[in-house]
C-alpha cells in the first residue's frame, strides 16, 4: 500500500552524490541508479561489468512541516546487498537487490549515505550462474515520510470472494505497541461508480490486530478484459490526530486450478497468454524509470497478453500497480535461480527475501502465482549441494509459503521433482530453439501434460537478430526428431553438442515469426492447455553471452533492448487481441536481393479473414487466412529495382479493416562471395548513422554473410554505443550483411568501421 502521510516527499530527484568505495572523486546522479547503466554492454573486458560497493551520499534536510514527527525512509530497492548510515551511525543492512525496506532517520540535518554492493556472493540469491546481470546500486525509487508516535508498518487484506459477496478480513501490525488505544478508519470506494463502498471504525489497542470488515455485496470482479479495482483508506489516529495514514487498490476475484484441467478465473475458463519481464532497458541497465515500465508494461497490454512472469526476482510495488491497472494476471518469483542450496546464511537471506515478497505484493489481485525458484537442477555452487538438499529446501520455502499466505498458488520451473512439492510446474520444453523442431511441439507438450497435474508452459522461443531475414532454409544440418524436447543442461550458450537452432540455427526475424505462430496455433487449439508464457517479452542484458550477434544480450525478447517491436511482437498481437491487424515482415528488412526477373516472396501476419496485397499500386491478389486466430499469408510478386512500395489490406466481411505499408528496396545481385564492405553515413528522418555493408566483387550487396562489425572514433564525435541494440553498440553482426551504428552528435569526426576479415575503413562524418 501507499503512504499518503502528514508529509511525504520523493528522494529520488535530490542530487545524491555517488562514487565508488575505491574512488574519491564524486559525481551527482539521481534515482533510479546503477553504475552498470551502460558497462554490461562494453565488450572491453577491462571496462566490463564492475562489481563492489558503490556510496552514495545526500544532504538531508528534515521537511519543514514535519516538525516533531518521526521521519522513515523507504527504499524501493538497493542491489544487491546495502548498508544505511546517518553520519558514521548505522541504522540498518539489508541482504536482496529486489525487496522494498524501511529505516527510521533522525529529524535532523545530517549525511544520509547508502552503500550498495554487487559483489559476488554466493550466499545471495540469485546465483552468480544466473543468465542475466546483478546490477548494483539504488535501482528503484526512495521516498521519505513522516508519522507522529507510531506507523503501520503491514496490512494485509484477506479477501473471500464470490459472484454474490466479498468477504473482508483485516490483519495490520504496528511499529510499536500502543500506549493508549489508537483509532482507525477504513473506508472502500469503488473506483467504477466513485461511490464509497464503507466506511467502519475499530480500536486497536495490541501491536497486531485482526478485524472483520463488512462485506461488499455483488463486486465488481477483477479480470484481464475489466480489471476494476476499488480503492481503501486506512487512517491511524488518537484523539483526532492523525498519527499514519494509507491507501492502496484491492480487487476481487476468485480462481481456481484444479489436477489435471485448465485455469478458471471468477468461474469461467482462462487460457493464460503470457510473457516474462526483466528489469533491464538500455542505457538504464536495472535502474527502469517508471515512465519507461509504464510504456513497457502498455506494450505488455496492448500485445495482448493477460499474464506475465516477473522473472526471475520480485519487482516494485509501481510494476505490480500497473499489472492491477492494466489487467495482468502475475507470476511472482523468489531469485533462488540456479546455483544450489547453501548453508544457513545462504537460507536465512532467502527465507527473508520470501516473506519480504509475499508481504510487500499481498494485497495486489493481480498476483495468483508465488514462484518459489528456477532451473533448481542447475549445477550448484554449494560443494555440499545435491537434488535431496535442494528438494528439502524447496519444502521449507513451500510451507513458509502456505503460512504466510495460503490463498496463492506456488510454482516452480524446471525441477521434475518439485511436482509432488508444489501446486504448479513448468518442465523444460524448448521445441525448435534448443532441443527438437518446433513441428512436433504439439507432441512434446501432450507428453509433459499427462505427466504434470498442473501444468503451465513457462519459456519458450528463441533468438532473433533484428533485420535478419530470408526464405530459409534457416538451418542447414538435420535435427533430430524427439518427443523430449527439454533443454540440456550446458547447451543454451555452448558451440559444441548435437545439432539444434540455438547453435546452427540463422537467427532470423523469418525463423521465429515461423516459430511463435506455430507454438500459438497448437496453443489455441489444445483445450486441454492452462496457459503459457513466452520468453521474453524484451531483449536482456547477461554476462553469459558475449558471443550473441549483440554481444551480452539474450535476443529472445519481442522487441529490442530499447522497447522497439521486432516482427515477432506482431505475431502475438496477431493472435491475442480483437482488433483487425495486418503487418508485413517488415520494415526492417532494408534490402533484398535477386534477380529482377523473379519473383520475391513477401508475408503478412495477420489475424483478419482475407488480405489483398499490393506491390507498386499493384494488386497482388487476395489470400484466405488459415482458420486459426490468426496466421500468415504469403505471395510470390515482382518488385522493381529501387525502392518499391508493398500495402498489405486486411479484409473483415468485404470490408478493409486494416492496413500496413512499408517501403522495400530491391538490388540486382546474386550473394556471392563477400569481397569488401561500404561504409557511408546516412541521414534519414530519425538519426544520423554510420552503415556498413557488405559487397561482392561486383558491388552488389550480399545479404547471406553474417560476421562482426566494429565501429569506433576519434574524440571530436560521438557513438551510441553500450545499449545493447542495432544502432547502440559498437560491436555487432551484420544482419543481411548490414550493420549500422547511430551518431549522438554528428561533428567533423570520424568514424572507423572494421570487419572481421576485411579491414577498416574510415567515414568522416562531414
Amino acid at each position: 500500500m501507499k503512504r499518503s502521510n502528514i508529509a511525504s516527499y520523493p528522494l529520488s530527484d535530490k542530487p545524491w552524490r555517488f562514487r565508488f568505495e575505491t574512488d574519491s572523486s564524486w559525481q551527482t546522479v539521481t534515482l533510479p541508479h546503477t553504475w552498470n547503466a551502460t558497462d554490461t554492454m562494453d565488450t572491453n573486458l577491462e571496462r566490463h561489468y564492475h562489481r563492489g560497493t558503490g556510496i552514495y551520499e545526500l544532504n538531508f534536510e528534515p521537511p519543514e512541516d514535519a516538525d516533531g514527527q518521526r521521519l522513515w525512509v523507504k527504499f524501493d530497492a538497493v542491489a544487491q546487498r546495502s548498508k544505511v548510515y546517518f553520519e558514521d551511525n548505522l541504522l540498518t543492512e539489508h541482504h536482496g537487490g529486489y525487496t522494498a525496506f524501511i529505516v527510521e532517520v533522525p529529524n535532523r540535518a545530517g549525511t544520509l549515505r547508502v552503500e550498495a554492493n554487487n559483489t559476488p556472493d554466493p550466499d545471495l540469491i540469485p546465483s552468480d550462474m544466473s543468465d542475466f546481470f546483478l546490477y548494483g546500486g539504488i535501482t528503484r525509487d526512495v521516498l521519505l515520510f513522516a508519522t507522529r508516535d507510531t506507523r503501520l508498518t503491514e496490512m494485509f487484506f484477506d479477501i473471500d470472494t464470490t459472484d454474490e459477496r466479498a468477504t473482508l478480513r483485516l490483519c495490520g501490525r504496528l511499529y510499536d505497541t500502543p500506549e493508549s488505544p489508537l483509532n482507525l478508519n477504513i473506508t472502500l470506494f469503488d473506483q467504477m461508480k466513485e461511490s464509497q463502498v464503507f466506511a467502519t471504525l475499530f480500536t486497536v489497542t495490541e501491536r497486531d490486530f485482526k478485524f472483520e470488515l463488512p462485506d461488499v455485496i455483488n463486486p465488481h470482479l477483477w479480470s484481464p478484459d475489466d480489471p476494476n479495482l476499488y480503492t481503501v483508506h486506512v487512517m491511524l489516529s488518537h484523539d483526532g490526530i492523525p498519527l499514519d495514514h494509507l491507501t492502496g487498490n484491492l480487487g476481487f476475484r476468485y480462481f481456481d486450478f484444479p489436477e489435471n484441467d485448465v485455469f478458471y478465473l471468477n468461474g469461467e475458463r482462462l487460457l493464460l497468454q503470457g510473457t516474462h519481464r526483466h528489469e533491464d532497458w538500455a542505457g538504464y541497465g536495472g535502474a527502469v524509470p517508471q515512465h519507461i515500465v509504464r510504456q513497457e508494461f502498455q506494450q505488455i497490454k496492448d500485445a495482448g497478453f493477460n499474464f506475465v512472469r516477473l522473472g526471475h526476482y520480485p519487482q516494485g510495488d509501481f510494476v505490480l500497480d500497473l499489472c492491477d491497472q492494466l489487467g495482468l494476471i502475475v507470476w511472482d518469483e523468489l531469485p533462488w535461480c540456479r546455483g544450489g542450496v547453501g548453508e544457513e546464511t545462504f537460507k536465512q537471506y532467502a527465507r527473508a527475501m520470501l516473506r519480504e515478497m509475499i508481504e510487500q505484493h499481498y494485497n495486489h489481485p493481480s498476483v495468483v502465482f508465488c514462484g518459489l525458484g528456477n532451473e533448481l537442477d542447475w549445477e550448484s555452487e554449494h560443494v555440499n549441494s545435491t537434488e535431496a538438499y535442494v528438494i528439502d529446501f524447496l519444502r521449507e520455502l513451500q510451507a513458509q509459503t502456505r503460512q504466510l499466505d495460503p490463498t496463492r498458488l506456488t510454482a516452480v520451473r524446471r525441477f521434475e521433482p518439485a511436482k509432488d512439492i508444489v501446486d504448479v510446474v513448468s518442465p523444460s520444453i524448448w521445441s525448435g530453439w534448443y532441443r527438437g523442431r518446433y513441428e512436433d511441439y504439439e507432441i512434446a507438450l501432450k507428453n509433459e501434460l499427462a505427466h504434470y497435474p498442473r501444468l503451465l508452459h513457462i519459456e519458450w522461443g528463441g533468438d532473433s537478430h533484428v533485420g535478419r531475414h530470408n526464405n530459409g532454409p534457416h538451418i542447414l544440418t538435420d535435427i533430430e526428431t524427439t518427443t523430449d524436447h527439454g533443454e540440456v543442461p550446458g547447451t543454451a550458450t555452448s558451440s559444441e553438442g548435437f545439432s539444434r537452432y540455438s547453435k546452427d540455427g540463422d537467427w532470423s526475424e523469418s525463423y521465429i515469426i515461423d516459430l511463435m505462430a506455430h507454438h500459438l496455433t497448437v496453443q489455441a487449439r489444445m483445450s486441454e492447455l492452462a496457459g503459457y508464457a513466452q520468453w521474453v517479452f524484451k531483449d536482456f542484458g547477461t554476462p553469459l553471452r558475449p558471443e550473441n550477434p549483440v554481444p551480452y544480450v539474450n535476443q529472445k525478447g519481442l522487441i529490442t533492448r530499447d522497447g522497439t517491436p521486432k516482427d515477432a511482437y506482431y505475431v502475438f498481437k496477431a493472435f491475442q487481441i480483437q482488433s483487425a491487424l495486418v503487418h508485413i515482415e517488415s520494415s526492417g528488412w532494408d534490402t533484398r536481393i535477386g534477380d529482377n526477373s523473379q519473383p520475391q516472396a513477401i508475408r503478412v501476419i495477420t489475424n483478419c479473414e482475407q488480405v489483398e496485397l499490393f506491390v507498386n499500386n499493384e494488386s497482388q491478389g487476395i489470400k484466405q487466412v488459415p482458420t486459426s486466430p490468426a496466421g500468415i499469408v504469403g505471395w510470390n510478386a515482382l518488385l522493381s529495382v529501387g525502392n518499391n512500395s508493398i500495402k498489405a489490406n486486411g479484409i473483415v466481411g468485404n470490408m478493409i479493416k486494416a492496413q500496413h505499408e512499408i517501403t522495400a528496396q530491391f538490388a540486382i545481385g546474386n550473394c556471392a562471395s563477400v569481397a569488401g564492405f561500404n561504409a557511408y553515413v546516412d541521414l534519414n528522418d530519425q538519426n544520423t548513422r554510420v552503415v556498413c555493408q557488405l559487397i561482392d566483387n561486383d558491388g552488389y550487396p550480399v545479404t547471406n554473410d553474417e560476421r562482426r562489425v566494429r565501429f569506433s572514433t576519434t574524440p571530436a564525435s560521438t557513438l551510441y554505443t553500450n545499449k545493447g541494440f542495432m544502432g547502440g553498440s559498437d560491436v555487432i553482426e551484420t544482419a543481411n550483411g548490414r550493420a549500422w551504428i547511430n551518431v549522438n552528435a554528428p561533428s567533423d569526426g570520424e568514424i572507423f568501421v572494421q570487419v572481421d576479415g576485411l579491414g577498416t575503413k574510415t567515414v568522416r562524418l562531414n
